[in-house]
């Protein structure tokens, strides 16, 4: 995948992938979207202990939200 810029990170190129299905179901309903496929999530490293940015964003807008909107961590 090829690798986009993420305004959180603040890292001119970080991995991002796309949601996965518990993923894609969380951010539509928090943000009530009907459509969530073009929605991807920040794999960036924000620490040693392999926590993730996490940051959302969609392939075209590295802002689709008025402040950064962060998939929680699975548990």
């Amino acid at each position: 995948m090829r690798k986009r810029s993420c305004f959180t990170c603040k890292s001119l190129e970080e991995e991002h992938r796309f949601l996965e299905t518990q993923e894609a179901a969380w951010l539509k309903k928090e943000t009530g979207e009907r459509n969530v496929d073009g929605f991807m999530v920040c794999m960036a490293p924000l620490n040693d202990e392999g926590k993730q940015c996490r940051n959302l964003r969609t392939y075209f807008t590295e802002k689709p939200f008025r402040e950064p909107l962060r998939l929680p961590e699975p548990s």
